[in-house]
């Protein structure tokens, strides 16, 4: 199992036009610009029957975790996906991911490919407690890269989930079009420079979930 560490920094943005928001970034004084091709980002959230990861999200407790199911493309068919255990102390994270070939190629949502991945997952040993399916989310991804440093970016749009605990709302799906997402991943020893030249972004950090948010939202339904 392949194991990372870095910074993590979230901002939250009521608003559906990130091109504003891209545009900040590559004037910023970091220097932005685009290092992938944009993509769909897919992943599927596992929790315990207690609601752990959910409930420590909400109490703002410092040490956090969480566990997913993720893959590239259309949602609804599952291509070469990891399961990846994300661990979240403050600001700084460590992830923890694997490929599981055998959950290659399912069609999702589909109620018996739901049984099968969360079989899977609790069968393989990857986490110490039984978890099962309960939400997905699915969003389309910008990444960029500082010019001179190792300081990522994302911005996410697009936003949708599933509610995949109740096996009745599996057509259901929650649009968040009106929220965009920016994260700035970068090693943890680059935190006093990201924030002297971020200083520009006059930005308001915050702690921000799309698994949290997407729970607790009322699902709309989409044709």
């Amino acid at each position: 199992m392949l194991e990372e560490k870095r910074f993590e920094r979230k901002w939250i943005f009521r608003s559906n036009n990130y091109l504003n928001l891209i545009n900040s970034l590559l004037r910023s004084k970091l220097f932005f610009r685009h290092q992938y091709p944009t993509r769909k980002v897919n992943s599927i959230y596992f929790d315990d029957n207690s609601y752990s990861s959910i409930v420590e999200n909400l109490d703002g407790i410092n040490e956090k975790t969480k566990l997913r199911l993720r893959w590239y493309g259309e949602k609804s068919v599952i291509k070469s996906p990891f399961f990846e255990s994300k661990k979240k102390i403050g600001f700084i994270a460590k992830k923890k991911y694997i490929k599981i070939d055998k959950l290659n190629d399912l069609n999702f949502p589909e109620t018996m490919n739901l049984r099968m991945i969360n079989k899977n997952i609790n069968q393989n040993n990857f986490v110490k407690k039984k978890v099962s399916s309960i939400i997905s989310t699915h969003y389309d991804r910008e990444y960029l890269i500082s010019a001179d440093n190792p300081i990522r970016a994302t911005v996410d749009y697009n936003l949708k989930s599933i509610n995949l605990k109740n096996l009745s709302q599996l057509k259901l799906i929650k649009n968040f079009s009106d929220a965009i997402i920016l994260e700035i991943k970068y090693p943890t020893n680059l935190d006093s420079l990201l924030r002297k030249k971020l200083k520009d972004i006059t930005l308001r950090l915050s702690k921000n979930s799309k698994y949290v948010n997407s729970i607790f939202e009322s699902p709309s339904y989409i044709n």
